[in-house]
């Protein structure tokens, strides 16, 4: 998810609570990049290490999708999130996005609920959270 305000916020007041909430411990895969190192190393060790993902769309984040690309060719399961449709691609529809409304008085724990339970959900029936290949096996161009 993108740093800048609002949605760099969320992490701390939603995401987190509710990956605590699922049983896992919260890490963000840019969590050292302010440090040394190649940033895309330190974000790749953080996508490789995850059991599960959450990735927020809102806003169309090049970044947001790099790393969620990454997230799919590695087969890591990924909760989608986003405040509106329109910020979800044609290429992601065929995958569940929890959408939220921030004119919603109580969004902020709906939210916070709907991700923990995705998260479990994406934990037991990982298949219906990743991206497959479309022709399994086929060395053909």
């Amino acid at each position: 998810m993108p740093f800048a305000g609002p949605l760099g916020s969320y992490y701390e007041k939603i995401y987190d609570p509710a990956i605590r909430k699922a049983g896992l411990t919260p890490v963000r895969a840019d969590a050292e990049i302010f440090g040394t190192g190649k940033i895309i190393d330190q974000i790749w060790r953080g996508i490789t290490a995850a059991k599960v993902l959450v990735t927020e769309l809102t806003s169309r984040n090049p970044n947001v999708f790099y790393e969620l690309g990454l997230a799919h060719a590695l087969g890591k399961p990924v909760v989608l999130v986003s405040s509106n449709e329109l910020d979800v691609p044609f290429d992601l529809k065929h995958i569940r996005v929890i959408y939220y409304d921030v004119n919603d008085p109580f969004w902020g724990n709906k939210l916070m609920e709907k991700v923990a339970e995705n998260i479990l959900s994406a934990i037991r029936n990982p298949e219906e959270t990743l991206f497959r290949r479309v022709v399994e096996g086929n060395t053909k161009a």
